[in-house]
C-alpha cells in the first residue's frame, strides 16, 4: 500500500515537473540577468536588441578583459571601429549585476581580413556584421548584442533577419581553433572556441525588439580557451 501511494504521488506530480521553469544558468558560465531585474535585451530607442551571444565566464581569464577580448576578436575577423570613431548614442544593458543600466563597453566591427581599422571603415561604409560588448560584473562574462547592419547610406539599420544572421556569422567565424598575436606580451595565442545553444532564456519573436525584426530566441554561449 505504501508503495502504491508513492507511485500515485509521483504520477500526480509529473505534470508540474514537466511544466517547471527552465533551470537557471548559474553554474559558472554567467548569471541570468532576469534573476535580478535585468534583461537579455539591451536598450535602444525605447526598444532593445538581443544579447544573443555570451562569452562564458569559464573562458580563459585573458579573454574576459577588454584588451584580451579585442585580441580574440581580431583573430576571428573583427576590430575596433573605423578610426576609433563612434556615431550615435551608446546603447545600455542591465545584466542583473547590481549596476542597473550600463553603457556598452565597446563596439567591434567586421574587418574583412584587413589589418587595423581599415577593414572596419569598409564595414561602416558598406555594411556588415558588428556587435556591442557588455561585461557582467562579478562573473566577467561578456554579453554581446550581435547584428548584421546595412551601409551608412541606410543609417546602419539592421538587415532583414539581421539579429539571427549576425549571431550565426560571428559563431561561424569563432568556433574551432584560431590563432592571434598578443602585442603586449609579444606572443602568439591559440584560441579554442566551443559553442553551446541556450534556448530557454530569450523569448522568440519581435516583441520589444528594435526595428521590429524577429529573432529566434537562441543565445549562443561561447567558451574560449587559450592554449
Amino acid at each position: 500500500m505504501h508503495s502504491f501511494v508513492l507511485f500515485a504521488s509521483a504520477v500526480l506530480a509529473l505534470p508540474s515537473l514537466l511544466n517547471a521553469a527552465p533551470v537557471r544558468r548559474d553554474d559558472g558560465d554567467f548569471i541570468n540577468p532576469t534573476l535580478n531585474g535585468g534583461s537579455f535585451l539591451d536598450k535602444s530607442a525605447g526598444l532593445g536588441e538581443p544579447l544573443n551571444v555570451i562569452i562564458s565566464a569559464k573562458s580563459s581569464p585573458e579573454v574576459l578583459t577588454l584588451d584580451g577580448f579585442l585580441q580574440y576578436a581580431q583573430a576571428i575577423g573583427f576590430d575596433k571601429e573605423c578610426l576609433g570613431l563612434h556615431i550615435g548614442d551608446p546603447q545600455t544593458a542591465n545584466l542583473g549585476d547590481g549596476r542597473g543600466d550600463v553603457n556598452e563597453a565597446e563596439v567591434l566591427r567586421e574587418s574583412f581580413g584587413i589589418p587595423g581599422t581599415i577593414g572596419t571603415c569598409l564595414e561602416s561604409a558598406t555594411g556588415g556584421n558588428h556587435f556591442r560588448v557588455f561585461p557582467q560584473q562579478g562573473t566577467n562574462a561578456l554579453f554581446l548584442a550581435v547584428s548584421k547592419e546595412q551601409p551608412a547610406s541606410e543609417h546602419h539599420d539592421i538587415v532583414p533577419d539581421g539579429y539571427n544572421i549576425g549571431r550565426d556569422d560571428l559563431v561561424a567565424k569563432a568556433q574551432g581553433t584560431h590563432h592571434g598575436f598578443d602585442g603586449k606580451k609579444f606572443k602568439f595565442n591559440t584560441y579554442n572556441t566551443v559553442v553551446t545553444d541556450l534556448t530557454d532564456l530569450l523569448p522568440a519573436g519581435a516583441e520589444g525588439i528594435n526595428h521590429g525584426i524577429a529573432q529566434d530566441g537562441v543565445i549562443k554561449l561561447l567558451t574560449v580557451t587559450i592554449s
